[in-house]
This record gives structure tokens, sequence and C-alpha cells, in this order.
């Protein structure tokens, strides 16, 4: 990146068209794509509070940055400002890497060792990465159709505005509640108007169409950021390479603009001459839209997982205590037995403040309980619920299609919320709870 930056003064409108675009458009955008999953990688590699709270200040700070070099004037000092950042960043990049512990699940399970894990990883991403390409393949479009119109400045500010807003909300809400939303419900939310939108454009004029575009890629921007903690989120659920679930969804997306910029384009193609380009790209954009609710919705519906949530367990939880419970802190989270009270028929229903909620059974029901009392993540519910039934770590590891130390990981975060150390303690507390 930084030679390419060096370059880009010396070329003009004389230098060679391959070289131009290798030099100014290629190399750049690769390198800006490989910095960026470096970067994730680094945010990721930490605990879940740190690495969801360095995404969210990472785009904030972005924004930041972008709002900064727009204000600048002169392409002298934009290039002399971007390569200080570039460099800046790379060598806090390198400094940051050397704290990274190798022995995490996401780095030590490697592809060829875990398959399973990745392979169900996928599949609970795979989804959400279709709907936010679909947002990649209208902002390709939008892109195309502002560059005829020259009308980029206001999408560049949209896109900052968006990022950064969302980034400084979600994290003053997470400071002091928690935050659960899913990929796939905010786009079936956005679905109509985005219906609405596409078929009113081409009875809008110029004007309502930078309006729009400006709207959009505020939503654009919130729908990018939601994707990245979903990608972070996954990668500490399955304990897979958060670059390999950043991957995929940057090659979805990359793919999807390119196919909208491309549309874009068509109200110039000759074959439009006796059409209108508008209602053309209105009409495809509708056919896109509906296909991928189709293979979304209509075709998998049964499947395994519709995504997994993404979860911001509140920040202003203080140490909370337990009640006394019984047996002695001693042992590890590898042996101990103990029969557990299921209560499957019959037994106490939900709480009257918790009409409508339905759970399979009464250890359902408990587990769901000391999980929103203790700032429990979906996973390590999950994993309480299984080790509570009598699963080893073996047996969890293969229901939740995730390696031993991916299990062992959960298992040990889960014991210091609930300030435990021993199998006996969990049973005793789910047993015993009440609310």
């Amino acid at each position: 990146m930084v030679i390419a930056l060096l370059c880009l003064p010396f070329l003009d409108a004389s230098s060679p068209d391959a070289l131009r675009l290798f030099l100014g458009v290629a190399i750049p955008a690769a390198g800006v794509h490989l910095f960026l999953l470096s970067w994730f990688f680094l945010c990721v590699t930490q605990s879940v509070e740190n690495g969801f709270l360095s995404i969210l200040l990472s785009w904030a700070l972005a924004g930041l940055v972008r709002g900064f070099l727009e204000f600048l004037d002169g392409w002298a000092m934009q290039l002399a400002v971007s390569l200080f950042f570039v460099c800046a960043l790379w060598g806090l990049s390198l400094l940051w890497g050397k704290r990274v512990d190798d022995d995490l699940p996401m780095i030590a399970n490697k592809l060829r060792n875990a398959k399973v894990a990745y392979v169900h990883a996928l599949r609970s991403l795979w989804k959400c990465a279709l709907y936010c390409g679909v947002f990649a393949f209208l902002g390709g479009i939008v892109r195309s159709l502002m560059l005829q119109m020259d009308a980029m400045t206001y999408v560049n500010y949209a896109s900052i505005f968006g990022g950064f807003v969302s980034a400084l909300v979600l994290a003053t809400v997470w400071r002091f509640r928690t935050i659960r939303y899913s990929v796939n419900f905010l786009f079936r939310s956005m679905f109509p108007f985005l219906v609405m939108a596409l078929c009113a454009l081409p009875f809008t004029d110029m004007g309502s169409w930078v309006a729009i575009a400006v709207a959009f890629y505020a939503v654009y921007s919130f729908m990018s950021l939601s994707l990245q903690m979903l990608c972070a989120q996954t990668s500490y659920d399955y304990g897979v390479n958060p670059v390999f679930c950043l991957s995929f969804q940057m090659v979805v997306a990359l793919c999807m603009q390119g196919l909208g910029y491309l549309l874009g384009n068509a109200v110039n193609a000759p074959f439009l001459s006796n059409a209108q380009p508008v209602a053309f790209i209105a009409i495809v954009s509708l056919a896109v839209l509906a296909l991928v609710l189709y293979f979304t919705r209509g075709l998998s519906i049964s499947q395994e997982e519709d995504g997994r949530i993404i979860e911001f367990l509140s920040l202003s939880r203080g140490s909370m205590e337990l009640k006394e419970i019984s047996g002695k802190a001693v042992g590890d989270v590898e042996h101990g037995a103990c029969a557990v009270e299921d209560d499957r028929a019959g037994g106490a229903g939900p709480s009257p403040w918790q009409k409508g909620v339905k759970y399979a059974d009464k250890l359902s029901m408990r587990c769901e309980l000391i999980g929103e009392k203790f700032y429990l993540s979906r996973r390590e519910v999950e994993i309480m619920r299984l080790v509570v039934q009598g699963f080893t770590i073996a047996a969890i590891a293969e229901e939740l299609f995730i390696s031993e130390n991916t299990v062992k990981t959960h298992m040990r975060r889960l014991y210091a919320k609930l300030d435990i150390h021993k199998k006996q303690q969990l049973f005793s507390l789910v047993n015993s709870y009440v609310d």
C-alpha cells in the first residue's frame, strides 16, 4: 500500500492503463482488505467484551479519519495524511500482534482438524452474509448512479455518518443494558421499504435519488457493522478463525457490489436505447431481492439454524454474589458427575411476568433464568444445560459441532461468571435456583 501510494503522484493520463489500474486500484484495494482482515483478527483474539469494544471503536475512529480526509484540500495533503495513518496502523498492528495467545481455540483449531466446526459456522453465517450482500448489490447500483450524477460526496458522507453513529450508539447503549438482535430480523424488517423504494425509483426525479441514496448508505453502514459483529460472535461461539468468517462475508459483499455496479452502468447500454434504463435497473433489483429471500427462506426454512444472534451483554453488570452452594470449590471441569432434577413432565411453569415464554422443560427454564441474571451468552446457556444434563466435554463438542478445546474455553468463562469451580456447584445452583 505504501509503495502504491508513493507511486500515485507519478501516474498521469499518459501512463499505460494497465499500470494505472494496477497501482491505482488493484494494489490499494488488496492492501486495504488485507489490513482489514488483519485488524479484525487482532480485535477478535481478545475477550468477548474487549473484542466487541475494539471493533466498535475502530468503526468510530475510521469514521473520524474518513471525515477528516474529506475536509482536506489538495490531493498531496490527502496522500501525506493517508501515508501517515497507514504507517501508524501498521506499526500498531505489529505491536498488538505480539500479545495474541496462540492457544486460543479460534487460532489453534485449524480448518483441516476442525472441519465440522467450520462447516457449521458457515451454515450459521451464510444467510446473513447474503442479506448484507443485497445491501452491497444495491450499494453498487447507488454508487454507479451517483457517479454519473456527480453526487458521490453525499454518499461518502452518509457512509461515514452511518458507521460513526452506529458504533457510538451501540457502544453507549451496551454500557447500560444488554442488546440482542439478528441480521435476519433487520433484513426482513427493511425488506418492504427496499421494495417500495425500488418500485418508486422510475417515477422519482434526480433530486429524490440523492436523498434515497444518502438514507440507504447510512443503513448499509449499520448492516455492515452488524455483520462484522456477527462474524466475531460466530468465531467466539464455534472457535473458528475470525479471518475465515470475515473473508467469506467480504467475498460475498464484493461480488454482489460488483454486480450492482455493472447493473448501474446499464443506463448507458445500447440495448436499452428504446427502454427506460432506471425501470430496467429497478426490475432487476427487485428480482435479486426476491431470489435472495426465496433461497434463504423458501428453500431452507427447515434447515439447521437461521443465524446466530448478536449479543452485547451489558457492561454495567457488577460483581454478583451467589447463594451458598454446597460442595467444596475443588476439582476441574473435566470430571465429576451428579444426578440432575429435570422434571420434564409437569413442574412449575414460567413465572407470571414471563407469560408467553415457552420452555421445553423446567431445566431449560432454570438455565434461561440463570443466564439472564448472570449475563450469560446463548452459547454459555447451551453448554450449561448440556453439562447439567450429564453430557461430557466430548459429548458437548459433538452435540454443538465444536472442538473440545472450544467447549473448555466456554466452560471456563461460564464458571468465572457464576463464581464456581466445579460441576457439583453448577448442579447445585441449577437444581436449587428460584427466581
